[in-house]
């Protein structure tokens, strides 16, 4: 569904739609199945975009689901995927947000959204370790799941074991 198509959208949904368009209009904004509203940011917006989507008091995106990342080898870029939610008692004011954000795959980098929302700590890590994007800004932006001095990150498509390989021996 285009983003254009805002007579079809759910009616709680549209008021985000439309600040989210007033605020960034060159944005790409789409209705995903079940609800989700999936927007597309420049890196180098992020910071201004992620902080309006928390703080501007009709949308409020206050809880941080997860942070990952994609590898498009092919097209030469990461994608650095966020999903957010928008709590509280009143169901007709729930949201489902995806932003998604291109990056270089030789020079990944994007703000970190650690000081917007704390539990972005170890999802960025996360993200760093497996895929080698860099958040610019994170008070501890280190390994979390390989050893300090492993080598590559090991979830990109290119990535390439260098560890001996093991014998199995089976009785």
């Amino acid at each position: 569904m285009s983003e254009h198509e805002a007579t079809t959208w759910p009616e709680h949904l549209q008021p985000v739609a439309d600040a989210l368009r007033e605020r960034f209009p060159q944005l790409s904004i789409e209705l995903k199945p079940d609800n989700w509203l999936e927007v597309k940011v420049d890196a180098d917006q992020s910071p201004e975009f992620f902080r309006y989507i928390k703080e501007y008091p009709g949308l409020a995106f206050d809880y941080l689901l997860d942070v990952t990342a994609v590898d498009y080898i092919n097209e030469g870029k990461l994608q650095v995927v966020y999903h957010l939610a928008r709590l509280g008692t009143d169901a007709k004011k729930r949201g489902k947000l995806v932003v998604k954000i291109d990056l270089p795959r030789d020079n990944p980098r994007v703000r970190s959204v650690v000081d917007i929302w704390p539990t972005a700590n170890f999802h960025e890590r996360e993200v760093y370790d497996m895929f080698g994007v860099v958040f610019e800004g994170h008070p501890d932006l280190r390994r979390i799941l390989m050893r300090e001095d492993w080598v590559g990150h090991p979830l990109r498509k290119d990535y390439v074991d260098q560890r001996p390989k093991r014998t199995r021996v089976t009785r």
